[in-house]
């Protein structure tokens, strides 16, 4: 039983991580709250299914032209929605969640509202420490680890990656030193839309593909990115982690029915004794 909360918990977390790092950078960098941010993450799976099976593009390749579909989609969602209100975090929550929810009819007009299924990466399964665990949800973590760390890398170690931590911190500072801070918002929403996407092409072997799966990721990612402390990447990591711990531990001493109620009473509880959050409230890699 330890051994398949350990092994499920993180592959979950890592899952987990993929989705709210994305949403806390573009907190970070912006201080905008994205409601599409869980759009990014379906529209991911469904490019995939229609490159992959409809088209018969080779999966890779599907993949590949599916990710840069998110990202310009996440590009041109910034420049023709969420510029022209960035002077109100009000006005930006409503038009992103406005857009989440025409894009999800838009995609049950164009797929139907039955649930979908993408070719897995791989098949068979994997036993560690005696836990059998499907080869796509390892290839899922494998994945998940490596972007973690490859994000690590970037922001700490390139000059693109200091100039986001740079707009994050202080976007007059940032500017008079003269970083452009365009390009940084730009990059930065391309890099969560990327993450995000990421994680719908991995999961949707194994996951079923609907119009709403867009919700209860992004419902998730809010609350891990809240319980993290708002602007902090690796208390947001920190964060997906526990919940994924948590939630298969519910899942397997309790009932997977009551694992969303003890996530958000435990999200509550760690705000009650520390509102900001696990890490704090700053932007820091």
């Amino acid at each position: 039983m330890g051994y398949d909360i350990l092994i499920n918990g993180s592959i979950n977390g890592a899952f987990y991580a993929l989705l709210a790092l994305g949403f806390c950078l573009m907190f970070g960098v912006a201080r905008l709250v994205n409601l599409y941010h869980g759009s990014y993450y379906m529209l991911a799976a469904y490019f995939t299914y229609l490159f992959a099976v409809l088209l018969r593009w080779p999966l890779l390749l599907a993949v590949a032209a599916s990710l840069s579909g998110v990202v310009a989609v996440a590009i041109l969602v910034d420049r023709v929605c969420v510029n022209r209100v960035r002077q109100s975090s009000i006005a930006v929550m409503i038009c992103t969640l406005g857009l989440a929810y025409f894009t999800q009819y838009l995609v049950r007009i164009l797929f139907g509202p039955r649930y979908l299924s993408i070719p897995a990466f791989v098949s068979g399964n994997a036993g560690i420490l005696g836990v059998v665990i499907p080869s796509t949800r390892l290839l899922a973590f494998g994945v998940g680890i490596g972007l973690i760390l490859a994000l690590w890398a970037f922001i700490g170690k390139t000059r693109a990656g200091r100039s986001i931590m740079a707009v994050a911190q202080d976007p007059e500072a940032a500017t008079y030193m003269g970083i452009n801070t365009a390009a940084a918002f730009t990059m930065a929403t391309g890099i969560s839309a990327f993450l995000a996407g990421v994680a719908g092409t991995v999961v949707a072997p194994f996951l079923s593909v609907d119009p709403g799966m867009w919700l209860l990721p992004l419902i998730k990612a809010f609350a891990i990115v809240i319980l993290g402390g708002l602007g902090s990447l690796w208390g947001s990591v920190l964060a997906a982690f526990l919940l994924g711990y948590l939630e298969t531990g519910v899942s397997l001493l309790l009932s997977t029915n009551v694992r969303e109620i003890v996530f958000l009473a435990v999200v509550l509880l760690v705000l009650i004794i520390k509102p900001s959050g696990l890490l704090g409230k700053s932007l820091t890699a």
